[in-house]
């Protein structure tokens, strides 16, 4: 109860009444002001009796709100309240004589009260405000700084400094500190759990003030700051059971801390963690969002592609047959024809289907369907520095010309080497640096870098050119985009996206306009076994026992025709039945069979074969033969895989290989 307050309205009551009333009257009438200043005071007495310091407040808001509806003027009502906080003394008593007290001792006078709860109502809103303002964010950086600078302002402090908890190294970092000098000191600062008084504090879970922090056996000097008198308050900030961070205020000059200074503080840090702890949760799901994300464009791209994919392998597939008739029989004709006139016109022929079967290999790359890469040993660094010789004249001597000018910076630290065709990489690479000098018109900055990565070796091709927009960005592989109107086709992001694919790598694009693009190229890191020494193409074809197999007569009849001319004895089986029967009924030292035939394909022949006679070497001559690895086939009973259309070297080549491999096997 405050008595003193209390004594004063009992004892000057009437006085008191008579003077609200004489404030009231113009305005209410003189019952009306009676009855009401009566019933006034006795709800304020009785709110005083109780302590209730939030009921006064309240009983003063209402009626003076009554009161002013009614007409009561604003100076009237303001008499009203002096007349209320007037001191209390008894008529011809002597003063009480006035005792110091703290911000916690009971206030003496209600004008004390008033000043008092204004200020903890002040305080509150400022404390509401600033909530407001850190849970009306989830950018963690956004948060941390209002921290700083709102807590210094609601508490007054000289320094605010906000430590989040690193749980994989166990320290209290600085992330935040409003402070007017040694900012860089006081960040540069790491605290274990128990360290200090913040430290203490994050290890203990429970806030607490200092108001002679020097003298305080826990408290640490940090470096490069001179010793001064202060009072430190620090709070944890936590969220559910799990310590986010604290937050440090200091005052100087002998200005202390008080109770109420760290429950409010307390408050505020609750409300903060709250926002650390939604903002951190934020960050993770925007991260595992964007991952995502990006998977999803890899899949529809991925997609897109192996659709196209699927096309053009089919494509392919009867290109392939045809250019194999028409490849096979002219260099036929070749080796038996002495015109030189008909040698002419024959080899204009070959050249054009040898340019057809590249031509179909060239669709293959940009949809990714091609598999009969021989890989070597790659190392990175020195197929940039081939890709930049290779490329001067379109980075240094036509900007030059033009009076611009392209800065390259090497940054070439990977060590690792990777499994790799380095022509197809060095034609990656290439696209990427003219795309990259073409996006400077005006000129820049290219970097080329190359670092170890845990299993790979990764590439970046960064410039500082135009960029891209998003909607750009997401249509850079699809093949025959392009943004270049005059001399763009389309096909060389779709042809390198293709490469690094076949290359078991990854290849990822980060632009934004006006400020340029980064390529990031990731390949498995490993080495090639060197190959064999090649075979001698001048030794003598051996004499073997061949069956051809395929289900379209004019490749059947045109590989059957270069076999016997090479002195071989060949049977022919028209379709995978045929040749399912005759391998049955027969035995041979070689089989070259079709892969996609109806009723009997070339796999299940294979395991025919090798099921009745293990050392019958099985050829596969298939027009799908540049989208088959190595390993599928030999799984199942294919001892070498011949890509239609073949020439009439490969077929012999072929033949060498096998008979080779049976020799090896045999000793």
């Amino acid at each position: 109860m405050n008595r003193p307050v209390v004594r004063h309205l009992r004892l000057r009551r009437r006085g008191i009444v008579e003077s609200v009333v004489r404030q009231l009257e113009p305005a209410l009438g003189p019952e009306r002001a009676a009855a009401e200043a009566t019933a006034f005071l006795d709800r304020l007495g009785a709110a005083l009796v109780r302590a209730d310091m939030l009921a006064v407040l309240d009983a003063m808001r209402e009626q003076y709100g009554i009161w002013h509806a009614a007409g009561v003027d604003s100076p009237a009502l303001l008499r009203v309240l002096m007349e209320l906080v007037r001191p209390a003394r008894e008529e011809g008593a002597p003063p009480e004589p006035a005792a110091p007290h703290g911000a916690n001792d009971p206030p003496n006078t209600l004008v004390e009260l008033l000043e008092r709860e204004t200020s903890s109502r002040e305080r509150l809103a400022a404390l509401l405000t600033v909530s407001h303002a850190v849970m009306g964010t989830l950018d963690l950086n956004t948060i941390l700084t209002t921290i700083a600078k709102q807590v210094r302002q609601v508490i007054q402090t000289d320094e605010c400094t906000v430590f989040l908890f690193d749980e994989n190294e166990q320290v209290l970092y600085p992330v935040v500190c409003d402070a007017k000098a040694y900012v860089e000191e006081l960040m540069a600062v790491r605290l274990k759990l128990g360290e200090g008084i913040t430290g203490m504090v994050a290890l203990n879970g429970r806030g607490e003030f200092v108001n002679d922090s020097e003298s305080d056996p826990r408290a640490l000097h940090v470096p490069g700051t001179p010793p001064e008198e202060s009072a430190l308050l620090c709070v944890p900030m936590q969220a559910r059971d799990r310590l986010m961070g604290v937050v440090t205020l200091t005052r100087q000059g002998g200005r202390g801390f008080q109770q109420q200074d760290l429950d409010l503080a307390t408050l505020f840090a609750a409300q903060c963690s709250a926002a650390i702890a939604n903002a951190r949760l934020y960050d993770d799901m925007k991260r595992a969002f964007d991952e995502l994300r990006a998977t999803q464009a890899q899949l529809v791209q991925s997609a897109k592609l192996n659709a196209l994919g699927e096309m053009a392998g089919g494509v392919a597939h009867d290109f392939n047959n045809i250019l194999a008739a028409i490849l096979g029989r002219t260099q036929l004709l070749l080796q038996t024809t002495p015109d030189p006139a008909i040698r002419r016109q024959l080899t204009i022929i070959e050249q054009a289907a040898l340019d057809g079967a590249q031509t179909v290999r060239r669709v293959q790359e940009f949809t990714r369907v091609r598999q009969d890469e021989r890989f070597e040993t790659i190392d990175l660094n020195q197929v940039l520095l081939d890709v930049l010789e290779l490329t001067r004249p379109a980075w240094e001597t036509g900007p030059k010309r033009r009076g611009i000018q392209i800065d390259v910076h090497l940054e070439l630290q990977a060590s690792r080497t990777t499994a790799g065709n380095a022509s197809e990489l060095r034609e990656v690479f290439t696209n990427l640096l003219l795309n990259a000098v073409d996006a400077m018109p005006r000129g820049g900055e290219l970097w080329l870098q190359t670092e170890n990565g845990t299993d790979t070796v990764r590439v970046q091709v960064r410039d500082s050119g135009v960029g891209m927009d998003p909607e750009t960005r997401a249509k850079i592989f699809d093949p025959f985009f392009t943004t270049k109107e005059i001399k763009g086709t389309g096909l060389g992001l779709s042809v390198a996206y293709g490469i690094v694919s076949r290359h078991r790598g990854e290849i990822d694009v980060q632009s934004e306009p006006g400020v340029g693009t980064v390529f990031t190229l990731s390949f498995p890191a490993g080495e090639v076994e060197p190959a064999p020494s090649a075979r001698d193409a001048d030794a003598p074809m051996p004499r073997l026992r061949a069956l051809v197999v395929d289900d379209e007569s004019a490749v059947l009849e045109v590989l059957g025709d270069m076999l016997s001319a090479m002195g071989m004895e060949v049977t022919r089986a028209l379709g995978g039945t045929t040749g399912l029967e005759t391998v049955r009924r027969e035995e041979f030292d070689v089989v070259f069979t079709d892969l996609g035939m109806p009723d009997v394909t070339g796999w299940e022949l294979a395991v025919e074969v090798k099921a009745r006679r293990s050392s019958t070497a099985v050829v596969l001559a298939t027009g799908w033969g540049f989208q088959l690895e190595e390993e599928t086939a030999a799984s199942r009973g294919v001892d070498l895989v011949l890509p239609k259309p073949f020439s009439w070297e490969e077929v012999a080549d072929a033949v060498r290989q096998v008979c080779s491999t049976a020799r090896r096997e045999a000793a």
